[in-house]
């Protein structure tokens, strides 16, 4: 999968994430990147 379609898959329907140049830099140096997946329940 091409560099740019990784970045659009992993921040779609997201709230927060790293920078931009920081998600692309992690993309590049690293082949399996780890996330941190939290879901808040906040009753909206």
């Amino acid at each position: 999968m091409e560099l740019e379609q990784r970045i659009d898959l992993i921040t779609r329907n997201t709230e927060e994430i790293i920078t931009p140049q920081e998600l692309r830099t992690l993309l590049e140096t690293k082949t399996k990147p780890k996330a941190y997946w939290g879901f808040e329940c906040s009753g909206q």
